[in-house]
């Protein structure tokens, strides 16, 4: 994440759909459910804004909804809150066990993921997304607790929702690059997909298998990586949630930039934490490290739509 101020200012226009009479309201980076504090300022219209928070609701409610209300995170409704979960009873079918919300040992799921396909040089109609496996954050100590209080295993309960969770990845890199981009400075390869227009998130949202490093005492952690070859600036967002948990690291192309002069001008602007320079594709060799998983392992890249 840059370490601008929390409040990054308006461009004055839907950073979706870029519209600019009509009013505009704040816009997460991170959603506020899962703590995010860094907020772009009169960024998102009405219509746009009802997209992003229905993909936003199926993640917060669907996929971490029992996992957000055990471990008490953030939510502008905390006064409705359930004070106890319903869980079914092993030993009694048909009944359900009222488990106060401290006591459920809930698992935060998400997804481990392969190289984004456009990475790897494949076709825009190449479906990865089968390929993702369901991982979860879970208190070992917590879950023992449980079944020793309880006399029998806590059952987890969440919606399998994909591509909600692909989608809200791909706004939270977009909002990571327009800290230090204009809307207008990049062709945004991620925007048909975070409005639903484009289906197939696996072509643009990818992650590392491996598990990175638990790195404790932060909470989120997003990175802004550029690679430059001839005519062409890829501008690629690393994002990691709670990675003081071990969770995966993703990658996101948000977009990318034609023109050797076009190209110079944002990459001065853009505020990368890492950078890389090809300046032969013809002998360019993929990184084996898995760290660099948002590097290309496949060149050319396939040309994508307008």
């Amino acid at each position: 994440m840059t370490h601008g101020p929390t409040h990054i200012p308006s461009r004055g226009i839907c950073i979706y759909c870029k519209r600019s009479e009509v009013r505009l309201a704040d816009e997460h980076i991170l959603p506020y459910f899962i703590g995010g504090a860094h907020i772009l300022k009169d960024a998102s219209c009405g219509d746009c804004a009802k997209i992003t928070s229905n993909f936003e609701r199926e993640v917060s409610r669907d996929l971490w909804g029992d996992a957000r209300v055990a471990f008490d995170a953030p939510s502008r409704r905390k006064k409705k809150r359930p004070k106890v979960i319903l869980m079914p009873d092993q030993y009694n079918p048909g009944q359900y066990l009222r488990i106060p919300a401290e006591d459920y040992p809930a698992a935060m799921v998400f997804y481990r993921m392969h190289k984004a396909g456009i990475l790897q040089g494949l076709p825009e109609q190449v479906d990865l997304s089968p390929k993702w496996e369901l991982t979860s954050i879970t208190d070992t100590a917590k879950n023992e607790r449980f079944t020793l209080k309880y006399g029998q295993p806590p059952i987890v309960r969440f919606r399998h929702v994909p591509d909600s969770f692909a989608r809200l990845l791909a706004k939270i890199a977009y909002g990571q690059v327009l800290c230090s981009l204009d809307p207008d400075d990049f062709r945004p390869v991620c925007l048909p997909y975070i409005l639903g227009q484009k289906k197939n998130l696996s072509y643009i949202v990818g992650g590392r298998w491996s598990y990175p490093e638990m790195q404790p005492g932060i909470g989120y952690e997003m990175r802004t990586n550029c690679i430059r070859f001839p005519g062409r600036l890829l501008i690629i967002v690393e994002i990691q949630i709670y990675p003081n948990n071990g969770t995966p690291a993703y990658h996101v192309l948000v977009g990318d930039v034609e023109g050797h002069a076009e190209s110079d001008r944002v990459f001065a602007k853009v505020e990368a934490t890492y950078s890389v320079d090809v300046t032969d594709i013809g002998l360019y060799k993929p990184v084996a490290d898995d760290a660099f998983h948002w590097m290309p392992s496949s060149w050319p890249l396939p040309a994508w739509a307008d």
